[in-house]
């Protein structure tokens, strides 16, 4: 075969490998991309606000919900996917959605009720005219109700269905999760990707939790490890992500407020950002105490077991950087001096180990090991932990700690 035989044989094959089609494409004009799932017990089904204008309408589509025929047993779930009205989605720089008024309604939310949830998602396929997609799922919200019966049967079909991500966002609310995807935000088209943003903000508020997505609950339900989701409640146009549900094995136990959240976080190490304030002692002379608050920029915690025979404690060093941001009723013409910072750290530390001791008395007593201690015992102490892992759970509860916190101030502000 001569030279241009061969770079035309060559252009040949590239042609095959660049221009090969996929036999079974979908025009993205025909995907209904699901942005977010709520998954909540029924009966009973939660009520749609988006309806309650056509009463005769909202009951047309309860019949929808829970018509179909393919039921193994009765029903225990209710499961809803929000998908995008993509002609009505606000257009940059305009007040104009597509050509409808910026307060129409952005989501189609399809509920359908089962108890297999790949059999709901067939089920779905029958009232729209469009293939659901799951690729671009943003958030799966799940009621406390499911929670507390378990996620291992509520998670199967997601972390098995290859569309799926599992980087997807996790977050149990008190109420229906259904609610959640009902919420009209006032700076975002779809309630999906709002709450999936509100993520963004654990730099700047310990107090949301942030890290805990489908694959690492999945990870903690088959590893037998105690795990934490994002915890959320809703109003109609806001979302409040704030402190966390708790579970031992798959099974929610009980909630964590905010501040154990941030002692949460700080002791798993994922600490990226917040707050800490601590009341100071005024001057003598004055009879206003005040407040002042540490912009926390680096937390490091060292969590270390201490074997004494059968007995086991646990050592917490804490050592945290950040810069003094904020002084209530201390004079701004007054000088911030070494001894001040000297006695401000002492404040902060003492404050920040009552926090500490306070949310490990909490997750004692609720016998949730959310801290992390079985999981450092069988790393660092893998011996001790072959001993005791069959009774860890009777043991947890009535463990010692011993809670040492060093805060550096690395910067003061300027103040002309």
């Amino acid at each position: 075969m001569n030279r241009k035989n061969r770079v035309i044989l060559i252009i040949i094959c590239s042609l095959i490998i660049f221009l090969t089609g996929c036999w079974d494409s979908i025009d993205i004009e025909n995907r209904a991309y699901i942005l977010g799932i709520a998954i909540d017990e029924y009966p009973p089904l939660p009520e749609d606000p988006k309806n309650d204008q056509n009463t005769s309408q909202n009951e047309q589509e309860k019949m929808f919900e829970t018509s179909t025929e393919v039921h193994t047993g009765t029903p225990t779930y209710a499961m809803t996917v929000q998908i995008p009205i993509i002609k009505h989605a606000t257009l940059p720089n305009t007040q104009i959605g597509g050509t409808s008024e910026s307060r129409a309604i952005k989501t189609w939310d399809i509920t359908q009720v089962g108890n297999s949830f790949i059999e709901i998602n067939h089920s779905i396929a029958t009232r729209t005219n469009l293939v659901p997609y799951y690729e671009h799922l943003q958030v799966i919200v799940i009621s406390e109700k499911v929670a507390r019966k378990g996620l291992e049967n509520a998670l199967d079909f997601f972390i098995r269905d290859p569309e799926m991500r599992s980087r997807t966002k996790l977050f149990i609310t008190d109420g229906n999760a259904k609610d959640v995807l009902n919420v009209i935000p006032r700076i975002e088209d779809y309630a999906s990707i709002y709450l999936a943003k509100t993520s963004q903000n654990a730099r700047i508020n310990a107090e949301i939790i942030h890290w805990t997505d489908l694959g690492q609950a999945i990870q903690s339900i088959y590893s037998g490890e105690d795990f934490h989701l994002p915890a959320i409640k809703v109003t109609q146009d806001e979302i409040l992500n704030k402190g966390a549900a708790l579970f031992k094995k798959d099974k929610m136990v009980g909630w964590a407020e905010g501040q154990d959240a941030e002692v949460i976080k700080m002791f798993h190490n994922v600490f990226i950002g917040g707050i800490f304030t601590s009341e100071f002692v005024a001057d003598e002379h004055d009879a206003k105490d005040g407040v002042m608050s540490l912009e926390v920029i680096k937390a490091k915690t060292k969590i270390t077991p201490i074997v004494q025979g059968d007995d086991i404690a646990f050592k917490i060093d804490i050592n945290i950087e950040g810069n003094y941001a904020e002084g209530v009723n201390h004079p701004l013409t007054e000088r911030i001096d070494a001894d001040f910072l000297e006695e401000a750290k002492k404040a902060f530390e003492k404050s920040i180990k009552d926090r500490c001791i306070e949310t490990i008395e909490k997750m004692q007593n609720m016998e949730v090991d959310a801290l992390n201690f079985g999981t450092v015992l069988k790393t660092k102490e893998p011996g001790y932990w072959d001993r005791v892992k069959n009774k860890w759970r009777d043991i947890y509860p009535n463990v010692k700690t011993e809670v040492n916190v060093k805060v550096d101030i690395k910067q003061i502000g300027n103040i002309q």
